[in-house]
């Protein structure tokens, strides 16, 4: 291994590790295999890797980044969701591996999309990542979707990651605080609402805190404001057995549920993650 890039290395390994990150050399590894453009065996075996001094600061540029708690991605500005790549910055939230159920729920209850033209809403879109992810899955199908978010600065992203798959088409986007602008009825209605306690934010992450916007993250007192605003106006905007589908907070299914339940809703699936956590919910008019 190059003796400069293993000392560097080391350096920034150190630095991670005594700001509190565990997993400090693999972290710092995959900071310099994006920055850089190679890869880690490229990087641990080619002894002649030369890193000039402009790639040097950069990197420990990036490493100070890193150290006050932004995540790889905010720092790269992209992340992985369903195996495809979104553009991401401090105005949207990180997509997140568990948000991948709400793909995967979709598709299992649409498997065969009738000849018909379907519609998907995407409260709260952010990214996209939700959306675009199901989109994707229907290549062929008559399957469209809108993504709707209260954030001008997020739908720019969202309209990025859009055209970054060609699906502008396919998806359109529109400014609304939840149902506010939207004024046609959908076969399934997705979200992955804001859903921590008001009085729990400051105990995050400081990846999450300082760099998920806040308004992404809080909802209310006791974390079911959206929730409550969703059950209150979805039937309005779902066609006839339409589905509303929901990510969920650690230990919130009961209340959800009943939310829904005291509007009209009946819960038709349940689903955990891969940490045993009730993630996501579907409802279906009674």
């Amino acid at each position: 291994m190059n003796d400069k890039f293993q000392e560097l290395l080391k350096t920034g390994t150190n630095l991670l590790f005594n700001s509190g990150i565990q997993a400090a050399r693999n972290e710092t590894m995959i900071l310099f295999e994006k920055a850089l453009k190679k890869s880690k065996l490229e990087l641990l075996t080619n002894p002649k890797i030369n890193i000039s001094t402009n790639q040097k600061r950069r990197l420990l540029k990036i490493i100070h980044e890193r150290r006050k708690g932004k995540p790889i991605s905010k720092i790269f500005g992209e992340k992985e969701f369903y195996s495809n790549q979104f553009n991401v910055n401090c105005d949207v939230l990180d997509p997140r591996p568990e948000s991948e159920l709400i793909v995967d729920i979709v598709k299992k209850l649409n498997k065969n999309p009738s000849q018909k033209t379907q519609q998907i809403l995407d409260l709260g879109t952010g990214t996209g990542c939700l959306i675009i992810s199901i989109i994707l899955e229907y290549k062929e199908k008559k399957v469209f979707g809108l993504g709707v978010d209260i954030c001008k600065k997020a739908l720019k992203i969202a309209n990025e990651n859009i055209l970054r798959y060609g699906l502008q088409k396919r998806i359109s986007l529109e400014e609304s605080s939840w149902f506010s602008n939207i004024s046609r009825k959908f076969d399934i209605i997705i979200s992955n609402p804001p859903y921590i306690e008001t009085s729990k934010i400051v105990k995050l992450q400081k990846e999450v805190k300082n760099y998920d916007p806040y308004i992404s993250l809080d909802g209310g007192n006791d974390g079911l404001h959206a929730y409550r605003k969703i059950a209150l106006d979805a039937k309005n905007f779902l066609n006839v057995n339409g589905i509303i589908c929901l990510e969920l907070g650690i230990d919130q299914l009961d209340s959800v549920n009943k939310i829904f339940n005291n509007f009209g809703y009946k819960t038709i699936l349940e689903e955990k993650d891969l940490q045993d956590i009730h993630r996501v919910v579907v409802y279906k008019l009674k």
